[in-house]
């Protein structure tokens, strides 16, 4: 969906690729062209890109994980970008640790937070996300903690949407159903399967992660119900 007001363009868009490096450049070509359209400078869609490109090969390096779900937010003096993986997570922690050049881990992180202007991160061994935002307006970016959710910023349609391709994944790993060739995901999920000497047990991971997911949305429909109330 986009939507224009005047001159600067309004819109979001979500993907959900497979976690896998030569799935970054398509990521990349979005964001550039939401991010263009939008009015931002070459400059600031390269920075954009950079961050983007570092929180998805996070996912692909650290994650364990077959998908990638992009967000793109554009409005009209920002553009918001959320990373988010279903994989194994990580101890939020070793965010406040200072930076240094031989750390095991952390430099795409550092360098995520030295290109835009606020970054949220989320992670619990369900999954990962980052939140990241770029202004159009100068900004200064030194000295700016790490901001952790206290929460997922998963929604109610995208736990839904999860637990459909999880259990699309079942049925494609049983053999129940046969692969469309319009779905990235499927072939990414039967490539994985074929991989894996633990069939049994990727079968068994979509299992728990559906019944996790079923948990989770039952917990927000709550939520949502209590507050309405």
């Amino acid at each position: 969906m986009v939507r224009r007001s005047g001159d600067a363009a309004a819109g979001f868009v979500e993907l959900l690729l497979p976690a896998q490096p030569h799935y970054v450049a398509v990521a990349r070509e979005y964001l550039r062209v939401s991010a263009a359209h939008a009015g931002f400078t070459t400059a600031q869609v390269f920075e954009m890109s950079v961050a983007m490109s570092e929180a998805y090969t996070n996912v692909i390096v650290h994650a364990n994980t077959t998908w990638v779900t992009l967000r793109y937010s554009v409005e009209p003096h920002a553009l918001t970008i959320e990373v988010e993986d279903d994989g194994e997570g990580f101890d939020t922690a070793i965010l406040d640790q200072p930076y240094t050049a031989d750390a095991e881990r952390g430099r795409g992180l550092h360098l995520i937070r030295s290109l835009m202007d606020t970054v949220e991160c989320q992670s619990s061994p369900m999954g990962t996300l980052v939140r990241m935002t770029l202004r159009k307006a100068a900004r200064v970016r030194e000295g700016r903690p790490w901001k952790v959710a206290a929460r997922p910023f998963r929604s109610v349609g995208h736990i839904r949407r999860k637990i459909d391709r999880y259990k699309r994944d079942l049925a494609l790993m049983r053999g129940d159903i046969e692969p469309s060739d319009e779905h990235l995901d499927d072939r990414a999920i039967l490539e994985r399967f074929a991989e894996t000497e633990d069939k049994k047990g990727l079968i068994g991971d979509r299992k728990l992660r559906i019944k996790a997911l079923q948990a989770m949305l039952e917990e927000l429909l709550k939520e949502d119900g209590e507050a309405l109330r």
